[in-house]
């Protein structure tokens, strides 16, 4: 009994391995990519739960809906990853990647099972990388991008890639938890593979964008910025509310000669001065 359970517990805890797809590509400064695994791993995990004994109080949604993005998110992870892979600028990259999330939405809709669900996205990608690929092999007249590209990334990708679509559509009969745990398994190391080492959108160095709580909830930073990075502190002016000025506000800026200030005469007559001597002292003729 105890067999069966782990049995049909295996699915959901297969699921998981595309934990540390999300934390690898988060390393390599693939945060939206990132946070694709993350959505294809939980959604895949909840739906594969509300099949095992025990678990149905993880359905919190219809169990149609879960299905839809447990498809949805898979298809997306491999839209994504082969997007991240041709190494396209700005604007046709996020241009592109949010085609994908739309037309992939709509074709799963309409079926969920068919061939054409992750064919679709894996043709159309292959598509658009290959003639963008040989446009650069044409400007460069050399092989585009390094052989190292090719023989440590694409092709031990690919063969992982194929492995899981051969296990997810021909071979599930045999077995459904055992095959279908290797196909997460493949399809997750397929996603490090293919994913290249380091986005080059991310910055370098104190530069480089991280992901974390914070920058999901826009509290931090941006990119081009640096806590160490302090702005040079301002010199203070000496003038304050507490000091007076020295200098006339009302003689700046006046070249013509100014009048002489008023000074009021003394309250009470200073002894042994008299009215003329006071007269001169404060300007009176």
């Amino acid at each position: 009994m105890g067999a069966f359970i782990a049995k049909m517990l295996l699915p959901t805890v297969s699921s998981l391995v595309f934990l540390p797809t999300a934390s690898v590509a988060a390393k390599r400064g693939f945060h939206m990519e990132a946070m694709v695994y993350f959505f294809t791993m939980f959604f895949t995990a909840v739906y594969h739960a509300c099949d095992g004994p025990g678990l149905s109080i993880l359905c919190f949604m219809r169990y149609d809906i879960l299905e839809y993005f447990s498809v949805y998110a898979t298809a997306l992870s491999m839209w994504v990853t082969l997007i991240a892979l041709g190494d396209f600028d700005e604007p046709q990259r996020s241009t592109m990647t949010m085609f994908g999330v739309l037309t992939i939405a709509v074709r799963i809709y309409q079926d969920r099972w068919g061939y054409g669900i992750y064919s679709g996205p894996i043709g159309s990608a292959v598509f658009i990388i290959t003639v963008k690929w040989l446009q650069k092999m044409k400007q460069l007249k050399a092989v585009y991008p390094e052989k190292t590209v090719y023989t440590q990334q694409v092709g031990p990708g690919c063969c992982f890639g194929a492995l899981a679509l051969m296990l997810r559509f021909y071979f599930e009969e045999w077995d459904y938890a055992y095959v279908h745990s290797f196909y997460h398994l493949s399809l997750a190391v397929a996603f490090v593979l293919l994913l290249p080492k380091k986005n080059r959108y991310a910055g370098t160095g104190q530069n480089a964008a991280k992901l974390s709580c914070f920058t999901l909830c826009c509290c931090t930073m941006s990119p081009g910025t640096s806590k160490e990075k302090k702005d040079k502190p301002k010199k203070k002016s000496s003038r304050t509310v507490w000091t007076v000025p020295t200098e006339k506000l009302w003689t700046r800026g006046c070249s013509t000669p100014t009048l002489p200030l008023y000074n009021p005469p003394p309250s009470t007559p200073v002894k042994g001065t008299s009215i003329s001597k006071l007269k001169e002292m404060n300007g009176w003729k």
